[in-house]
């Protein structure tokens, strides 16, 4: 055969590969099908790869840098990353998400309704087959596959999950019959009955339920549609899981509007329109108090008490960028100073709430930016630049330096802010905002106690930017005797300071975290053994982080709160 023969064969069988459209690429993991020529990003360690699906089934892929996405493209609060040369991007996905744009609930296990908002993991239908990828060129031609236009908001991508694109009884999919291709219901169980899922509570904005038509009959458009990526309320937004927003066309109320309501089109026209959501007949129980406890909230048992107290696996990372949610450190302050130049307020740093109207910080925080009219405290938000309907936000009516703080050593590194009223209470208690408990003066814990750090800091120490949402962070209490200036290049080391780090060089606070908690289990309840001051670098092996000693100040912060009333 001659070499111009060979040639001519080679590209026959390209020519007939591309016609085809013959998928050559697989991933084992996650089960996603590709086609010559498909291009995509995938996480190679803490860097971003750049892969091309080539002939014989081969992965070309090489290490490309990436940016932050103009306009986001993940779901359920992912961070979106552009590709610097080409238009591909890659979410990094909050705990508990997967998939391309995090549209895949990992934790999703039952069915709410027939099940069209479903995004679980399930793909075995109920005769035991293995379904389909929806993205397999074997589908072609078939109604609902990953290929429609609006396979996103139907919960169809590159992956063989049970989807309800079509609003039969429950999610179903294609399965292999022989050499058919037919489809089949999953196995799913319902979720347990809640009589206040379908009904709203005060303006509905906890309402998540599963009506989609607005109160003239118009059909609600889903919250991921093209037609309403601009608008101010749509699946891509940073808190979009907290505000219950997502690949659905459910009703919600992200604004705290009059009720539940959707975007939708009125003659031809997109706009917005108020569902018809019954109110609930009745509030249910709830076991929080109306407010803040007082100073001696210790001996009440309130403080310290978030909605699951427990201590969960150290998954969250400070320095290393993992997320967390308010509600596992619901006493997390974000502390910000107002900049008259750029007209608004920027990060400053962290603090912990005590009681309704006082806040913990370090004093090193305020060496430069002391104007109490400039200060705004937030708590109860997730994402730091997101407004939230759960955050309370707070001027400031005085801040107390401690007097003998030491710019020089970080010595007395604590601060307190006294919170702006008119009606004598400041922050009400609720899921995302409670107090941590303050110690008992000497309280000494065990040595090696593990304990929490959270905060909004840098996730590196030579990142450009705070951390969008809050971190949560596991650390254990180093000795007295390892606690000396030898591992922190010399520095000096008082009675007032403590040590705490993870040996692992994993979990440290950062720059931006400074005056955030640092809280150990104590009877049963978190209690603020440390504010976080200062250390040698982020995350370095052998390194500790050095807190301010709360023991030590107990009297100090119970001087100004009752010499200082609301």
């Amino acid at each position: 055969m001659t070499r111009s023969h060979q040639l001519i064969v080679l590209l026959s069988a390209l020519c007939c590969c591309l016609a085809n459209n013959v998928i050559l690429c697989m991933d084992s993991e996650t089960s996603a099908v590709r086609s010559f020529g498909d291009t995509w990003l995938r996480w190679k360690g803490q860097r971003v790869e750049y892969c091309r699906c080539t002939l014989g089934g081969r992965e070309r892929c090489h290490i490309v840098p990436v940016i932050n996405c103009y306009v986001s493209q993940c779901y359920n609060g992912g961070t979106c990353k552009e590709a610097v040369y080409t238009s591909d991007y890659i979410c990094q996905c909050p705990p508990g998400f997967a998939g391309a744009q995090c549209e895949i609930n990992t934790n999703e296990k039952c069915l709410v309704g027939h099940g069209d908002g479903y995004r679980g993991t399930k793909s075995v239908s109920q005769s035991g087959a293995e379904c389909i990828n929806w993205n397999s060129t074997s589908l072609r031609g078939r109604k609902f596959t990953a290929r429609k236009t609006d396979a996103s908001s139907l919960g169809l991508g590159n992956h063989n999950f049970c989807r309800n694109p079509d609003g039969d009884g429950s999610p179903w999919c294609y399965i292999y019959k022989g050499s058919q291709i037919v489809w089949e219901y999953c196995s799913l169980p319902k979720c347990p009955e809640d009589k206040y899922r379908e009904c709203a509570l005060e303006s509905g904005q906890k309402y998540r339920g599963t009506t989609s038509v607005t109160k003239s009959g118009s059909r609600c458009l889903p919250w991921d549609s093209p037609v309403v990526k601009r608008k101010m309320y749509n699946a891509w937004r940073s808190d979009a899981l907290e505000l219950g927003l997502g690949s659905h066309s459910f009703c919600r109320n992200p604004d705290g509007d009059a009720g539940p309501w959707c975007h939708t089109y009125k003659n031809m026209m997109l706009t917005w329109e108020l569902c018809d959501v019954p109110k609930c007949c009745e509030r249910p129980m709830t076991t929080l108090d109306p407010r803040a406890p007082t100073i001696d909230n210790n001996a009440r048992g309130t403080c310290g008490q978030r909605l699951d107290n427990t201590l969960s696996q150290p998954s969250f990372r400070m320095f290393g960028g993992r997320a967390s949610d308010i509600t596992e450190q619901p006493w997390q302050a974000a502390i910000n100073f107002y900049q008259p130049r750029h007209k608004r307020h920027f990060h400053l740093c962290g603090g912990v709430l005590i009681d309704s109207c006082w806040v913990l910080s370090a004093a090193h925080c305020f060496e430069d930016r002391n104007d109490v009219k400039k200060l705004q405290v937030i708590l109860g938000r997730t994402f730091r630049k997101q407004n939230s309907s759960s955050e309370q936000i707070f001027e400031v009516e005085k801040l107390w330096m401690h007097e003998k703080y030491d710019p020089e050593t970080y010595d007395n590194d604590i601060a307190i802010l006294k919170l702006k009223t008119d009606i004598g209470i400041c922050a009400v208690n609720s899921r995302e905002v409670l107090p941590v408990c303050l110690p008992e003066r000497g309280l000494v814990l065990p040595d090696w106690s593990e304990c929490e750090i959270s905060g909004y800091g840098k996730d590196a120490e030579f990142s450009h930017e705070y951390s969008e949402r809050v971190k949560r962070g596991f650390v254990r209490l180093w000795p007295k005797e390892r606690c000396v200036p030898e591992v922190l290049s010399g520095r000096t080391i008082t009675s007032n300071m403590l040590c705490a780090g993870d040996t692992r060089g994993l979990d440290d606070a950062c720059k931006g975290d400074s005056g955030g908690p640092l809280v150990c289990r104590n009877n049963d309840r978190m209690t603020l053994m440390g504010v976080i001051s200062w250390g040698d670098g982020c995350g370095q092996k052998d390194k500790p982080g050095v807190y301010t000693r709360v023991t030590n100040y107990i009297n100090w912060i119970n001087n100004k709160i009752k010499g200082n009333p609301v």
